[in-house]
């Protein structure tokens, strides 16, 4: 990614390019599919961070340590983003690949419908959108919580043994 890449306002990354691997070297190239091009807004909390990325004097954003106005290899920023992590210790080791995994579940529980997900991590179907969800915890029992809510029971006369289900033979 280029520092033009991202709006001046920090409110904006467009993505139009990708890394390519060369015999080892890393090269610029277009992106898989059409729908890897696209506008990814950057929520409002977080343009800081955008601007401080966007203003850098250097060509590419992450640049190969070996190799002025040459970006970095997959392999160097997987290294230096373990690195990163490493120094919290309140984060477990993740990969680059797996905040995608995770912003794709933190939106999906935010109530953010599949598509519009979709369109935002520049996938071309919603099936492999799916493939990135992982249904966290909270969401399930949240579920189990409004489907208690859309059909309550009366309590009270389940507790009777007079009126309990008699499931034993059911089998």
């Amino acid at each position: 990614m280029e520092p033009r890449h991202i709006s001046r306002d920090g409110s904006s990354i467009t993505v139009e390019q990708a890394i390519n691997m060369d015999r080892g070297t890393s090269t610029i190239g277009f992106p898989k599919t059409q729908n890897s091009y696209r506008t990814v807004p950057v929520p409002e909390n977080l343009r800081y961070c955008a601007l401080a990325l966007r203003n850098t004097d250097k060509k590419f954003i992450w640049e190969t340590h070996r190799k002025k106005d040459h970006p970095c290899n997959p392999t160097f920023f997987r290294d230096q983003f373990r690195k990163a992590l490493e120094a919290i210790p309140e984060v477990r080791a993740l990969t680059p690949h797996s905040c995608r995994h995770t912003y794709v579940s933190q939106m999906i529980a935010l109530g953010v419908d599949l598509a519009t997900v979709m369109e935002l991590v520049g996938h071309s179907t919603t099936r492999m959108t799916e493939r990135y969800l992982h249904v966290q915890r909270e969401a399930q029992l949240n579920a189990a919580a409004r489907f208690s809510n859309a059909f309550p029971t009366n309590r009270a006369s389940l507790d009777s043994p007079n009126n309990a289900l008699d499931l034993s033979n059911a089998i």
